[in-house]
């Protein structure tokens, strides 16, 4: 499904269901087009979801990937401090899987 440009759609990518909120905006900080794009480039982290290596890993993926929207022209993207306890908190996992975080998602971004 390709996005329709400048306003918010409803979640479609089913590991972000159950997330605070239900509509996105694309394209999303790692500059992927659209919600097909995001779940298969989302999907080699899902482990550390999975893992639960923090608690809040699952919500800080899908805020990158597959963005809040609000608004209609609002993005919402994962704050500096989020991104900072996630990245803490999965390293060790990170580095068992050969998970290498992208530089699309440095917490200085």
């Amino acid at each position: 499904m390709s996005h329709t440009l400048f306003t918010c759609e409803p979640v479609h990518v089913q590991w972000c269901h159950g997330m605070p909120y239900n509509t996105t905006f694309f394209p999303n900080m790692l500059e992927h087009y659209d919600q097909d794009i995001a779940a298969v480039k989302m999907k080699p982290f899902m482990p550390l979801a999975s893992l639960r290596c923090s608690p809040e890993v699952h919500l800080f993926l899908c805020q990158a990937f597959v963005p809040e929207c609000t608004d209609h022209t609002r993005v919402l993207r994962p704050c500096k401090e989020l991104c900072e306890r996630v990245l803490s908190d999965c390293s060790r996992d990170m580095l068992t899987f050969g998970i290498s975080w992208p530089s699309e998602l440095q917490c200085d971004r």
